[in-house]
């Protein structure tokens, strides 16, 4: 099998941010540039033969392939695989009282499905999600079949590193990805700060993307603190990622649990699949995969500095034998959450409709 990767798509920009009208905008705009991506390859690209992929969908996307079919010939159409990952319709807002969209993100899912499905027969077609409870969620929404196919881990994981940090070598706390209020970016500051009043010795890594949370985080842990943490500016390289994650001790994910009910969460998966003990939010995604595994965390029950300090504190005093539970857990969700489980998902079922 070979696979070829097409082009680059952006599932969370923005472009038009008038109140009203910006998500309309947004999805139209955006669907049709899919549509001008997938039509300027060469014509003998993508055949009847092809399993196309489209790994992190979102509505503007699948009205994209919609008005894409609707340019290609149908005998050239091929099977097509769609997972959504990205959960943009349990919170439309943020803000409760602050009024931002006026159209809900399942009706733009409906609008781009039914006219998808005029363009592709049933056995043609594909849809799933990353977990059990997204699935039933866009099941209900597409009033069609939504299968759980988790796609956690995207990248190849380097050999995980199990040793316990030695007496002279502290403990290494990262905070690693792309950094947003629903992540938590804004706890991150206090909680380490708490954290280095219990364990001054501890080391914490953190990926300042974007940059604004640098000063910010400084002046909350403050210049004592500060010398124990290490922050890095912006985006980071795939090979440099990896490499952090591997040295940490505890992955800190202080994620608000409403916008991961059904998400999955990237820096999890790969924390599970290199062999690294989580600090992970309750009533998540995060939290099921651990009960799952019988692993892979400490769990927190509130959205809370003290809770997340607690939550923190406890894993750093059990870390010797939570690193040593997760040694089966990882080599569990390398086989059964990674992309050649993934796409076997995908070929067996495309082979079972042929």
């Amino acid at each position: 099998m070979d696979a070829l990767p097409l082009f680059q798509h952006n599932h969370y920009e923005k472009l038009f941010r008038r109140r009203y009208l910006g998500p309309l905008l947004d999805f139209r705009f955006f669907g049709r540039a899919m549509r001008k991506q997938l039509l300027s390859l060469p014509s003998e690209t993508i055949t009847a033969a092809d399993i196309l992929v489209c790994p992190l969908t979102r509505a503007r996307a699948m009205f994209g392939l919609a008005l894409w079919l609707a340019r290609t010939p149908r005998e050239k159409h091929p099977f097509l695989a769609i997972n959504f990952m990205i959960d943009d319709i349990s919170h439309p807002s943020n803000k409760r009282k602050r009024r931002i969209l006026n159209i809900k993100p399942e009706k733009f899912y409906r609008f781009a499905f039914s006219r998808l499905r005029k363009r592709l027969a049933p056995d043609r077609l594909l849809l799933s999600a990353g977990g059990i409870a997204f699935a039933q969620a866009m099941t209900r929404i597409l009033n069609h079949p939504v299968q759980a196919f988790p796609l956690p881990v995207q990248h190849e994981i380097p050999f995980a590193r199990f040793d316990n940090p030695s007496p002279e070598q502290s403990p290494l706390i990262v905070f690693l990805g792309s950094m947003r209020k629903n992540k938590g970016s804004d706890l991150a500051g206090a909680v380490i700060r708490r954290v280095l009043q219990h364990h001054p010795c501890c080391r914490f890594y953190l990926q300042a993307n974007p940059v604004c949370w640098e000063e910010r985080w400084g002046d909350e842990i403050g210049p004592v603190g500060m010398t124990r943490v290490h922050i890095h500016r912006g985006e980071m390289a795939q090979e440099e990622y990896q490499n952090t994650m591997n040295r940490a001790d505890l992955v800190l994910i202080p994620y608000l649990p409403a916008g991961y009910t059904l998400q999955t969460s990237g820096v999890f998966s790969e924390a599970m699949a290199m062999g690294k003990v989580s600090i992970i939010p309750e009533g998540t995604w995060m939290a099921d995969m651990f009960l799952k595994f019988g692993g892979g965390g400490v769990l927190y029950p509130r959205h809370e500095v003290g809770a997340i300090v607690e939550a923190i504190l406890k894993g750093l005093e059990h870390l010797p034998q939570l690193t040593r539970d997760m040694q089966g857990i990882s080599s569990m969700w390398q086989e059964s959450m990674g992309m050649k489980a993934f796409l076997q998902r995908i070929l067996d079922a495309a082979g079972s409709r042929a």
